[in-house]
């Protein structure tokens, strides 16, 4: 996932969460969220949508199920309505997909990593494989040229002895030994 996808995410995670939690206790109705508890939960959207900037979308899943725990509480305790309540877990089940997409492309993501690397490995071996009998097949003609080349050196050291020892004066000399 790119960095711009990330932050959009995580700017998701904010809208969605973020505005069902504006702060609470401002008239004499009852309150359908308390102060508390909206600061409470507006500090969790922030972590998660920080854990979901930085691409680490298994910590953002991890609060975010964390903060549906916290809502519960609130909601059992009376401090946030059951509207609220509502509102607020339908936007939490919003951004749990939202994460859920994300892990899952990660998965795959790392997945075909996975292959395409082994792909290349064994494209490696086998490049090195082939390299190697190359290498192999140069060696024995080079070998071969090595053979070829000493026997001819010896049939030319056999001719020249040969042509020196046909010359009288030179075998007089000590030259063919």
């Amino acid at each position: 996932m790119t960095r711009r996808n990330r932050l959009t995410l995580a700017a998701t995670v904010v809208v969605a969460v973020g505005l069902l939690l504006p702060l609470a206790g401002c008239t004499s109705d009852p309150v359908d969220l308390q102060a508390t508890t909206a600061a409470n939960l507006q500090g969790e959207i922030l972590e998660i949508s920080e854990a979901a900037a930085a691409g680490d979308f298994a910590t953002a899943q991890s609060l975010l199920t964390a903060m549906q725990s916290n809502l519960r509480t609130a909601a059992a305790s009376g401090q946030v309505s059951s509207e609220r309540s509502a509102a607020i877990q339908s936007a939490i089940n919003l951004v749990r997909d939202d994460l859920t997409v994300e892990i899952d492309a990660a998965i795959v993501a790392a997945e075909a990593a996975a292959q395409a690397a082994a792909a290349a490995a064994a494209l490696a071996e086998k490049q090195n494989q082939e390299n190697a009998q190359e290498n192999a097949e140069q060696a024995q003609e080079d070998a071969e040229k090595a053979r070829d080349a000493a026997k001819n050196a010896a049939e030319d050291a056999k001719e020249a002895r040969e042509d020196c020892l046909e010359d009288r004066d030179r075998v007089k000399a000590g030259e063919c030994n």
